[in-house]
């Protein structure tokens, strides 16, 4: 159980999964909130980790627990046009 709450989430600003749960259950209902509280999804590489934190904080507002695994949201992939 202690590899999970240690795993990092933000890689860009090396922010764990704990740093992140501990500040939506202080609080931090909104993903802006999340990112004042803790920099994660406010990093160079533009909030990558931001389709981590969004099904995280979700699940907790519904369930008032933290998922198991997390799995990324994701937009709808676009298929490739047909050609030919």
């Amino acid at each position: 159980m202690g590899q999970k709450k240690s795993e990092v989430i933000c890689f860009c600003n090396n922010i764990s999964r704990e740093e992140i749960e501990s500040a939506i259950q202080n609080g931090a209902d909104t993903l802006n909130k999340i990112f004042d509280r803790t920099t994660a999804g406010v990093g160079a590489c533009g909030g990558s980790c931001r389709r981590k934190l969004q099904p995280m904080l979700e699940h907790y507002l519904k369930t008032g627990k933290f998922p198991e695994k997390i799995v990324a949201s994701g937009g709808k992939r676009r298929k490739k046009p047909r050609t030919g």
